[in-house]
This record gives C-alpha cells, sequence and structure tokens, in this order.
C-alpha cells in the first residue's frame, strides 16, 4: 500500500527547503504526499497572497502534490491565532487522511515556526483515534542549534537530487533573497553540504525523529 505522508509548513517554500529532497525520493517511489500551508499570504507587499498561491501551485505541480492552508494571509502573523484552531485542523488533517508520516518545521526563531512546532507537537499528543506512527522535524537554512530538542537524526542521502531541489525552490520567486540571507541556491547547498559531511555523503537532510511507533 502506498506511503502517505503529511508535511506542516509555516510557509509556502518551507517544505521544499526542509524536506523538498525527501519529497522528491518518496513521491517517485509512489507516495501520496500532502502538504498542509499554516499560512499563505500576509501585510508585507512580497506576501501578496495570489502570487504566493501561483507560487505554491506551481511548485505543488511540478513535484507532484495537493495543498491546503489553515489561515489565510498571517504571515509573521501566526502567534495571534489561538493555538485551538491550528490544533484542531491538525487534528481533523490526520484523522480524514490517516498519514503513515507526519513532518513539521524545526522551531527556529521565527514566530510563525515557533507556533506551528508548538501546535503540531500538541497534535500528535497520544489521544483517542488514529496516531501516525512516525512523526519527525525537517529543517532549513535558519537552524542555527540543536540544543533544546532531544529524540533521534536521520539523514537522507539527496546527491542525486540536490539540483532538483533548487530548482523547486526557485519556483518561489518571492521567497529567493540576497546573500547574507540563506534562502537561496548556495544557502540551500550549504547546509546540505555541511549534513552530507555529517554523514559521509555529498549533500543530506537532516530529520529528528519525535516518535516512531511500530505496529
Amino acid at each position: 500500500m502506498p506511503k502517505k505522508i503529511l508535511i506542516l509548513s509555516p510557509h509556502a517554500d518551507d517544505e521544499i527547503l526542509g524536506c523538498g529532497g525527501y519529497m522528491l525520493k518518496e513521491i517517485a517511489a509512489g507516495a501520496t504526499v500532502h502538504v498542509m500551508y499554516a499560512t499563505i499570504g500576509g501585510k508585507d507587499c512580497r506576501q501578496n497572497r495570489q502570487a504566493r498561491v501561483d507560487e505554491a501551485t506551481a511548485v505543488s505541480r511540478a513535484l507532484g502534490f495537493d495543498f491546503d492552508v489553515i489561515k489565510w494571509d498571517h504571515d509573521t502573523l501566526l502567534d495571534t491565532v489561538p493555538a485551538v484552531e491550528i490544533i484542531s485542523a491538525i487534528d481533523r488533517k490526520i484523522a480524514d487522511c490517516e498519514p503513515d508520516e507526519v513532518f513539521v518545521n524545526y522551531p527556529s526563531n521565527h514566530q510563525d515556526h515557533i507556533k506551528l512546532w508548538e501546535c503540531a507537537r500538541t497534535a500528535m499528543r497520544l489521544k483517542e483515534g488514529y496516531m501516525p506512527p512516525f512523526f519527525a522535524l525537517y529543517e532549513y537554512p535558519f537552524i542555527t542549534s540543536t540544543d533544546r530538542l532531544n529524540g533521534g537524526t536521520l539523514y537522507l542521502d539527496i546527491t542525486d537530487c540536490i539540483d532538483r531541489k533548487v530548482e523547486l525552490f526557485e519556483l518561489y520567486h518571492s521567497q529567493v533573497k540576497h546573500s547574507p540571507s540563506p534562502l537561496n541556491a548556495t544557502g540551500i547547498r550549504s547546509l546540505a553540504a555541511m549534513r552530507g559531511l555529517e554523514c559521509g555523503v555529498p549533500f543530506a537532510e537532516k530529520f529528528y525523529i519525535q516518535h516512531i511507533y511500530r505496529r
């Protein structure tokens, strides 16, 4: 039976930055991937909702996944949304699609990333009903420390698809930034090269396992 994967992403681009290589490999292997964005659009002129939706649609079509959005127009404002709204939306999605694996962003210093991570962690609590057997965090180029988190680590060799990962990210035209921001091809490759160095391959993605249940 094909694997079902749910990826929770603060914004449209974090899913590619964090696990674009994983998505490429799993979709190629027959997995069904659904991305749930916390928010798209905001008060900043660079976060025009329709432009951002168009970018996300282009990426989803190029890679082969579907997506939905928890709360529109709250880029940088996700911490103002009651946690119960976000948690309930994640709960409903998990109950509806019963994913084998759930991924959410590592809690970087961005308030939207912190809020989604906190809500996802609560949604993944032991509770009545379906419980995904695998839960892990993905990282992205602003990750600077792992001191506050426990759990195992998982490396994925993405040497054969690093170029494609960069190409997918660059479809998010509005999100590509100039150095010293790491949100560009150089930043993506640099982080992947560092993770590759840690596990003995040219390029890798790193994940932080929160739980694995064997059935």
